[in-house]
């Protein structure tokens, strides 16, 4: 068996011409993948891990440790717009270490850590201040590592101490928050940073802690120990803001489907009772009898009897009428019953919660363009009907028809109209670049195929005219091989050999095994034979 190179490079072009197109595909592509995909694992596997090294740092930190990490040729990453740094896991220890030896972060001179140290000259009014100063550094640092809150800052008085009593105040703190974006703190998470100043600081109490935001609204101003008007407008104000705008979003959803998105604008303003009543009503009743006495009289005279003028509370009279003895006698009795009654008063309290809509105003504008005269009063009504205006209580509503300013709307649906053109540009660039490649591919495939249908029919007309040649090559084999044979025994016959008779059976002998090892050009040989014979 022959295994040269060349019998091995014939053996798999005769392979992969057997092959199907689709086979030849996945022979080709499926190495491709499987190679993509080590890499891909490979290059995953070896890229570090990074884990955050110091979060919630405001611009000037994250700048000097930046830096400070460029000059030792670390590298790493930015998140949360720049106030989370991030650094490969195994370097985290490293870098901690090269930060503090370089005193990084920087987030204030005073902490707990270094108040034990005694410095010459300090006062005791000294040590107080720089206790303060790093309480609220520490404060600072409990407050920030809390969800939602990215900056804060603690601010805290305390007062001197007097030996009065009516001297003696109270201690304050002030908190300034800044939030995440999109972030907003309850009342718990409010109540809960007060209560961490109240119980961190002496004598402060949570309705002396007052805690703003960035954007300067005052959140903690139901901490208040007093009930006071004041102290409650920014719910009032919110509450008011919810009510007026889920009136808006109704009328205005109402409008849209009838007259279509931005013909209408709906506004409602209302003012609510935010005052508490308790409403008591008293509901008198007899109670239990105490006591009761009767009282009876008789009275004789000529006249004709008659009644004892008025009667007192709780007092019933039983008359008894005159018997005429004679003719001008006549005689009556009386009977009173007096009757005491334990009193029993009932005391009912209605309580009447804040919140009620004390008046109501509504006002719709409404686009000349898209809205008619005659439909005004049908929009007063209906929306009078859906809010429940009520006009004895004070309720107004009004509804006109000006001409709307369309210049910004012109321009967004001009803009559209723009974006909406170019995607359509895209879209037919795209299928006219899909069908330019396909056309190329369906050329070079109808190339290729005529190209391979060529080859198929040169190769076969070459293995007919191998096969005519091989047979003749065959005969003359065969010949020179029976040749050979006579020559053979001829030359057994001879007993001595000549040199020409040695060197021509050595040549011949080459012949044969050449033969044997390369048919291939044995029979090109032959076919050249008779070439020039012809």
């Amino acid at each position: 068996m022959n295994f040269s190179i060349s019998n091995i490079l014939n053996s798999l072009h005769e392979f992969w011409k057997k092959l199907t197109n689709a086979q030849k595909v996945v022979i080709i592509v499926a190495p491709l993948i499987v190679a993509v995909s080590l890499f891909s694992l490979i290059f995953w596997a070896s890229r570090p891990e990074y884990v955050a090294l110091f979060n919630k740092l405001s611009v000037n930190e994250a700048a000097q440790i930046t830096a400070e990490l460029q000059e030792l040729k670390y590298p790493y990453k930015l998140e949360d717009g720049g106030t989370t740094i991030l650094v490969p896991q195994k370097d985290v220890a490293e870098i901690r270490l090269q930060l503090a030896n370089a005193g990084l972060p920087k987030e204030s001179t005073f902490s707990f850590e270094n108040l034990d140290q005694i410095r010459l000259g300090e006062t005791d009014a000294d040590r107080k201040l720089r206790f303060i100063l790093g309480l609220q550094n520490e404060l600072e640092k409990t407050i920030k590592t809390l969800d939602g809150v990215e900056y804060a800052r603690v601010h805290i008085v305390m007062p001197e101490e007097s030996l009065f009593l009516e001297d003696k105040k109270e201690a304050t703190a002030a908190v300034t928050l800044k939030t995440a974006y999109g972030t907003t703190l309850n009342d718990d998470q409010v109540r809960a940073i007060a209560n961490l100043l109240a119980y961190s600081v002496e004598g402060l109490k949570t309705e002396n802690v007052t805690i703003v935001d960035t954007n300067g609204n005052v959140l903690s101003d139901f901490l208040s120990a007093d009930n006071t008007p004041h102290k409650l407008t920014a719910k009032q104000i919110q509450v008011q803001q919810a009510v007026e705008e889920n009136i808006q979003k109704s009328v205005q959803s109402m409008l849209d489907k009838v007259f279509g998105p931005g013909t209408t604008v709906v506004r409602a303003n209302a003012k609510i009772n935010f005052d508490q009543k308790t409403i008591t009503s008293q509901v008198s009743e007899n109670g239990a009898l105490v006591s009761r006495q009767e009282t009876s009289e008789t009275t004789t005279n000529e006249s004709t009897p008659g009644g004892v003028p008025g009667i007192d509370n709780n007092v019933y009279e039983s008359p008894a009428y005159p018997v005429v003895v004679g003719a001008t006698n006549s005689s009556s009795e009386r009977t009173s019953v007096t009757e005491n009654y334990q009193p029993s008063v009932i005391q009912e309290e209605t309580v009447v919660s804040p919140g009620q809509i004390e008046r109501l105003t509504i006002s719709v504008m409404a686009d000349a363009d898209s809205v008619t005269e005659q439909q005004l009063d049908n929009i007063e009504a209906i929306v009078a009907t859906a809010t429940g205006i009520d006009l004895e209580r004070g309720d107004l509503i009004q509804v006109a028809r000006l001409p709307f300013n369309k210049s910004f709307i012109l321009e967004q649906q001009a803009a559209l109209e723009e974006l909406a053109r170019q995607e359509r540009l895209m879209l037919y660039g795209q299928i006219a670049a899909g069908i330019l490649i396909s056309l190329i591919l369906l050329i070079v495939a109808l190339r290729w195929r005529a190209k391979r249908r060529r080859e198929l029919e040169q190769l076969a007309l070459e293995r007919e005219e191998n096969l005519v040649t091989l047979e003749e090559a065959e005969k003359l084999l065969a010949a020179q091989m029976e040749a050979e044979r006579e020559a053979e025994l001829k030359l057994a016959r001879r007993k001595v050999k000549t040199s020409e008779e040695i060197e021509r059976e050595k040549t011949r002998q080459e012949v044969e095994k050449y033969s044997r090892e390369n048919p291939d050009e044995v029979a090109r040989l032959v076919r050249a034979w008779l070439a020039e014979e012809q």
